[in-house]
């Protein structure tokens, strides 16, 4: 009943600006109320038909008397909501700290706008950008109908009027062709395949992407025609409320969430492992041991597709962690690489200028990109760890808390400070001086001294 209703009126606060995620988080905080008014209301209804085994004089007064009674429960209720739980959130609405100026909305635009700008990355570049003389472009990639604005939990927020991929390179001058997108948006409307209810304790890990044989003949024929140029997306999400998936090939085949009964006991408030995964095709997209950080296999096929028919091919890695990308060395068509992350309202209309030459790209990267996740120490240090030998404190706890999740967690940050560029630049400075054996470059993919390739960038750009 409450996801029913959640679900309801979710659309209703989207409109208002209310992330979805929000109304989902402060509707299971005040479940408990709201089943109290749901109760009410139902005992009104009852004695509406209860009342007539009264006389009829009386009959009116049960009536009447039932409306008034359970309107003021309603309005004690509500107002114990209003004073409680929701006080904060109110008290600042109601006082006029909650509102913000037309004035102050459109400059906040503009400022997320200059922060992709600056922000987005070009993390890889053969000569093929800027696309200055470049009018028309193949869009490839289900993501660019669909990209990531935000991230998940409290990272998350409505993306009714951001700007996307697609109205981006418009608003640059380029012409898209209309049949791949079409095909995408025919294939799947959204990111949710498997038509799952998605919350903050449940995720669809699906990455809708059009299989192979969605790519006709007629249609890279056509696409040949229509450019030389095409562009690659890829997305990824990611946030609070779950770890990204160390092994999808357990999400599908539905293995993933048995930790629920093997470290917690069945307890239905451990959700952090509660998802599935919608395959494109008759088989599976990830084998076993493969992360949510590698290429699917649907979306391997649709590069090998691209790759093997455009030798100008522009990558854009829309995804809030760093990717493993060593893919790229893969393909000598794919000559220039974008990283785009979750951004926002309006930032996204960067990357439109960014290719089109107008804007420099002059973000860094905050992060190593790595050739393989799994070779990291970090990777091999977190996961579900959890105590085995506190049964009797876990009883305790299960008894005074009713959202007790049925585990005591840990995790031994063994690598200390070394994650990131902290442990492969010390790594490559240990083997320099000839005390452990370390290649970087097999190693790390991108990493600081990206800076030189935007001082190229930036020769190329005058």
């Amino acid at each position: 009943m409450l996801q029913w209703l959640i679900n309801l009126v979710s659309p209703i606060f989207e409109g208002m600006g209310v992330s979805p995620v929000d109304v989902q988080t402060y509707a299971e905080m005040l479940s408990g109320y709201i089943y109290g008014i749901l109760a009410v209301i139902l005992a009104v209804i009852v004695m509406m038909f209860v009342a007539h085994v009264f006389k009829k004089g009386t009959r009116h007064v049960v009536r009447w008397t039932s409306v008034v009674c359970g309107l003021l429960i309603i309005a004690l209720l509500a107002n114990l909501i209003c004073f409680g739980p929701m006080h904060d959130n109110l008290s600042a609405l109601m006082s006029g700290l909650g509102t913000v100026s037309e004035e102050s909305a459109a400059h906040s635009l503009e400022v997320i706008e200059k922060v992709g700008d600056e922000g987005i990355v070009l993390a890889q570049n053969d000569g093929l950008l800027p696309l200055s003389d470049t009018t028309k472009i193949n869009v490839f990639g289900w993501a660019a109908t669909n990209p990531i604005y935000g991230g998940t939990g409290s990272g998350s927020s409505s993306n009714e009027g951001n700007i996307d991929i697609l109205t981006s390179l418009a608003n640059a001058g380029f012409e898209v062709n209309q049949d791949i997108i079409d095909m995408y948006t025919e294939y799947s409307p959204t990111r949710n395949l498997g038509g799952n209810v998605v919350s903050v304790t449940f995720t669809d890990w699906s990455l809708p992407e059009a299989p192979a044989d969605r790519y006709t003949d007629q249609l890279i024929s056509d696409a040949r025609a229509f450019s030389d140029t095409a562009v690659i997306v890829l997305a990824r999400s990611g946030g609070e409320g779950q770890d990204l998936p160390m092994d999808m090939g357990s999400v599908i085949d539905g293995t993933y969430d048995n930790v629920r009964q093997e470290k917690a006991h069945g307890n239905a408030g451990y959700n952090y492992y509660a998802s599935s995964y919608t395959n494109n095709g008759s088989y599976n997209d990830y084998e076993k041991g493969e992360t949510y950080l590698q290429l699917s296999k649907t979306e391997r096929d649709m590069i090998n597709l691209v790759t093997s028919n455009f030798d100008k091919v522009v990558l854009v890695v829309n995804a809030n962690n760093p990717m493993e990308l060593g893919f790229v060395d893969d393909y000598p068509a794919i000559r220039s690489v974008i990283l785009a992350p979750g951004t926002g309202r309006t930032a996204m209309n960067a990357l439109g200028k960014i290719m089109k030459g107008t804007v420099n790209p002059s973000g860094r990267t905050i992060e190593t990109y790595v050739r393989d996740q799994k070779a990291t120490p970090a990777f091999n240090n977190y996961g579900n760890f959890t105590y085995d030998n506190v049964d009797d404190l876990l009883q305790q706890y299960t008894e005074a808390d009713p959202g007790f999740q049925g585990v005591l967690s840990f995790v031994n940050y063994v690598e200390g400070i070394y994650v990131g560029y902290r442990f492969y630049e010390t790594a490559f400075a240990e083997a320099e001086a000839g005390n452990m054996d370390f290649d970087y470059d097999a190693m790390v993919q991108y990493h600081q001294i990206l800076h030189l390739l935007f001082m190229r960038y930036h020769c190329c750009w005058r």
